[in-house]
C-alpha cells in the first residue's frame, strides 16, 4: 500500500487550477524553524497513533478508511477533512499553525488570562502556558475534522475544502448544525483525554503537580475553554440580521461557544460533576479576558452585539432552529 504522505501529496494534483493556487500540496515542514518543525512532527506522530488506534464498532460512526494527519502547503489558514486513495485525511495548513500559535501566544502573555486560569507562566515569550494552549487547540481542530469523517459529513459537500477560519457566507443552517456537532464531539473527547489522559504531562509542564486534584481539574477545564474560545474568535465576526444569519458557514461565535459548552458540561456531569457549578461562575469572565486578548479594542462590542442579537426575538428563533437541528442530528446517529 502506498505511504499515506505520498497519497496525500497526490491528492492535490487532482485539484482545479484555482484550488491548486491556494492548496499547493503536502508541506514537508523542512522550511520551518527547527524547534517548530520538531514540535509539529511530534504532534503529528501522536495524533496519527491515536487515530490508528481509535475505538472500533462505535454505533454512531460511519465506515471510513484509516486516518492520516498531515500538513498542507497553503496560502490560507484552514483545516480539511477529505477521503482519497484509501485514506481519511485530516490536513492542517501551515498558516493555520501560525494563527493558532499566535493566538496562544497572546493568551499566554495576558496577565488577566493567567490570573483567571490560576497559573504562573514563566516570562519567556513562548512559555509553558503557550505550549499547553497550542497542544489543546491543535487537538481540538484535529478532533473537529475527525468528527466530519466519522459522522460522514463529507457526503454531498459543495466545497471540497470548506473554510474553517476565513469565510463566513455561502453556508446554510444545516451546514452550521454539522459544525456545531463537530465542535461538540471534539470537545467531549478532548476533555476526556485532557483531564484523564494527558493530565500528568500537562500539569507537570504548568508546575501544578502539587496542587489539589480539584484545582487541577479546574485549571485544565478553564484552559480548554479559553483555547477553544480564542480559536473561534479568529473567525470574522459578521454583522447579524434575521436573514443572513441562516446563510453563514458557521454560527456566530457566541452561539457556537454556547452549544460547545453544552457538550463540555455534559462531559463534566458524567465525569467531574463539581466542574459544572464552578464553570458557571467563571464562564463570562473567561470569555471576556479571552476576547480582549484576541480582539483587543473590538472585543466588548463584538461580544455584546452578538449576545444582544441572539437574545432578540429573531435570535431566539435562530437558536431554537439550531437546537432542534442538533437534536434531530443526534437522533439520526
Amino acid at each position: 500500500m502506498t505511504a499515506p504522505e505520498h497519497v496525500f501529496d497526490e491528492l492535490f494534483l487532482h485539484l482545479s487550477a484555482k484550488d491548486r493556487a491556494v492548496y499547493r500540496g503536502r508541506h514537508d515542514l523542512n522550511g520551518l524553524a527547527p524547534s517548530l518543525r520538531e514540535q509539529l512532527r511530534g504532534l503529528q506522530k501522536m495524533f496519527n497513533e491515536a487515530l490508528w488506534n481509535e475505538k472500533q464498532g462505535v454505533a454512531a460512526h460511519v465506515s471510513h478508511p484509516p486516518f492520516h494527519v498531515d500538513y498542507v502547503d497553503s496560502t490560507i489558514p484552514n483545516a480539511i477533512a477529505i477521503q482519497y486513495g484509501g485514506y481519511s485525511f485530516i490536513g492542517i495548513t501551515v498558516p493555520l499553525i501560525y494563527a493558532i500559535s499566535d493566538v496562544c501566544l497572546r493568551l499566554s502573555n495576558s496577565a488577566m488570562v493567567a490570573a483567571l486560569l490560576g497559573v504562573c507562566p514563566s516570562h519567556e515569550e513562548y512559555n509553558e502556558l503557550q505550549a499547553v494552549l497550542f497542544y489543546i487547540l491543535l487537538a481540538f481542530v484535529v478532533g473537529h475534522e475527525w468528527t466530519h469523517h466519522i459522522h460522514g459529513h463529507q457526503a454531498g459537500a459543495a466545497n471540497i475544502f470548506p473554510n474553517e477560519v476565513v469565510a463566513t457566507g455561502g453556508g446554510s443552517l444545516q451546514g452550521q448544525i454539522l459544525e456545531i456537532a463537530a465542535d461538540g464531539y471534539s470537545a467531549y473527547h478532548i476533555l476526556a483525554n485532557l483531564i484523564d489522559g494527558q493530565r500528568q504531562l500537562l500539569l507537570t509542564l504548568l508546575k501544578l503537580d502539587a496542587e489539589p486534584a480539584t484545582f487541577q481539574d479546574q485549571v485544565l477545564f478553564a484552559i480548554f475553554v479559553v483555547a477553544v474560545a480564542a480559536y473561534l474568535f479568529l473567525r470574522p465576526a459578521p454583522d447579524l440580521d434575521p436573514i443572513t444569519i441562516y446563510t453563514l458557514s458557521h454560527p456566530p461565535q457566541a452561539a457556537r461557544m454556547n452549544f460547545l459548552m453544552h457538550e463540555a458540561i455534559g462531559w463534566c456531569r458524567q465525569n467531574r460533576p463539581d466542574l459544572e457549578a464552578w464553570m458557571k461562575g467563571q464562564f463570562q469572565d473567561l470569555m471576556r479576558v479571552t476576547a480582549e486578548a484576541v480582539l483587543e479594542d473590538r472585543a466588548s462590542q463584538i461580544w455584546t452585539n452578538q449576545n444582544t442579537f441572539l437574545k432578540s426575538e429573531e435570535g431566539t428563533t435562530y437558536i431554537e432552529a439550531l437546537a432542534a437541528g442538533i437534536d434531530a442530528y443526534r437522533k439520526a446517529l
